[in-house]
């Protein structure tokens, strides 16, 4: 299964982004999803029949596991019982599934998340930093269930944008992302609700199932 395009939708003005450089690089996968990205063109595509993700949150604050059951599939995730920085943020995600041995997924993240299944595809929103203002953001993965967790796509969901020039203080702006299979392809959508500030309006990654 491999990523067939990442479509952006762009309405570039020139605002000031919030510099996040200096956060810790994060890693998750073994592997990298690798894809084309066209800022600022509008691909003439046929409108999706989209449907909103059905998330699931987990907390694992204070050393808690969180179990969660999506239908047959069973996800699992811990505090990793060895941790690599000063902040208990390295988690542990197990997958079971019917007919398979369990997957294991390692990710950093502040405590908190969601997941959700779109056939044999798992979803994870999670946090990256602190939660101060312009530290934290949020990405989405996408892995495969019938692939030992392997990572399709890894897309940021939500950005710090200095909107007003005379405060320095970030706004915070989040993509509601939407999904659909059909004709043996998984499309992601990654919509801005309201003004974009500098930011696409919005992304599109499509991928080839089973391949």
């Amino acid at each position: 299964m491999a990523v067939d395009e990442l479509v952006v939708k762009s309405d570039i003005s020139s605002m000031t982004s919030y510099n996040t450089s200096n956060m810790k690089s994060i890693t998750g996968s073994r592997y990298r999803m690798r894809s084309f990205l066209i800022p600022g063109l509008l691909f003439l595509m046929p409108a999706l029949a989209l449907a909103d993700v059905q998330w699931h949150k987990f907390d694992v604050s204070g050393g808690s596991k969180k179990t969660i059951a999506l239908g047959h599939v069973v996800v699992v995730v811990e505090l990793q019982k060895v941790q690599t920085s000063g902040f208990p943020d390295d988690l542990l995600m197990t997958v079971k599934a019917p007919g398979q041995k369990p997957s294991q997924f390692y990710f950093n993240s502040s405590y908190f998340g969601s997941i959700a299944l779109q056939g044999d595809v798992l979803l994870l929103k999670y946090g990256v930093g602190r939660g101060t203002p312009g530290a934290r953001v949020d990405r989405v993965k996408a892995l495969r269930l019938d692939h030992d967790l392997d990572e399709v796509a890894d897309v940021q969901s939500s950005f710090w944008i200095v909107t007003n020039p005379h405060n320095a203080e970030p706004d915070l702006f989040e993509y509601h992302l939407k999904i659909q299979t059909k004709g043996g392809y998984t499309a992601l959508s990654f919509s801005l609700p309201g003004p974009r500030h500098g930011l696409p309006s919005e992304k599109i990654v499509r991928w080839k199932n089973g391949g």
